[in-house]
């Protein structure tokens, strides 16, 4: 807890800095989040290259929204918001669906195994979120990939933490029954 008052309070003072011209400070803050903003953008894109141009994106608006931060929820709270609207609106206008590659990265699904049918039913997973409805998409990502709590993912999102909850309940309705075989709960 300690560890994260004390980044809190220095990612405050580079908030500072930065609004105030501080380049290096600006150059810190994106640096220390950058993996945060890369993880995000893959996860809403499926692929490299559109995490890359989704990342480039965030960190051009965060140079441009920076002095918008009020400083009344944390940062990385914020920043996440940022990098979701981002990834929303980078793939609206593209309007198509993501083209996920493999292999995928362990902390998007835990699997550990490198057979083929393990792979396959890993696509298939990511293939049906994809599918999901928009905001139930969101709360997958942010909650079972990110390991954020539900008022987090509220916070990120902008509506009721019981929203959060049961979108992740329908969302992973669907998906059991998308992977399961079509098996109801």
């Amino acid at each position: 807890m300690e560890t994260q008052k004390a980044q809190d309070i220095e990612n405050d003072e580079l908030i500072r800095r930065a609004v105030d011209g501080d380049r290096g400070a600006f150059a810190v803050l994106v640096e220390q989040h950058y993996d945060k903003i890369y993880g995000i953008a893959w996860k809403f894109s499926g692929n490299k290259e559109d995490a890359e141009d989704i990342a480039q994106d965030v960190v051009i608006k965060l140079a441009r929204v920076l002095k918008g931060y009020r400083f009344d929820a944390a940062f990385t709270t914020w920043l996440y918001r940022v990098a979701v609207n981002a990834s929303k609106d980078f793939l609206r206008s593209r309007n198509r669906k993501t083209d996920r590659e493999m292999p995928i990265k362990e902390e998007v699904l835990p699997v550990h195994e490198e057979r083929q049918d393990t792979k396959l039913e890993v696509k298939e997973i990511l293939s049906a979120v994809d599918k999901l409805p928009e905001g139930q998409k969101e709360v997958i990502m942010l909650v079972c990939w990110e390991g954020l709590s539900h008022k987090e993912a509220a916070d990120i999102l902008g509506c009721a933490e019981t929203t959060v909850s049961w979108r992740l309940y329908e969302a992973r309705k669907r998906l059991t029954q998308v992977v399961g075989g079509g098996a109801n709960d």
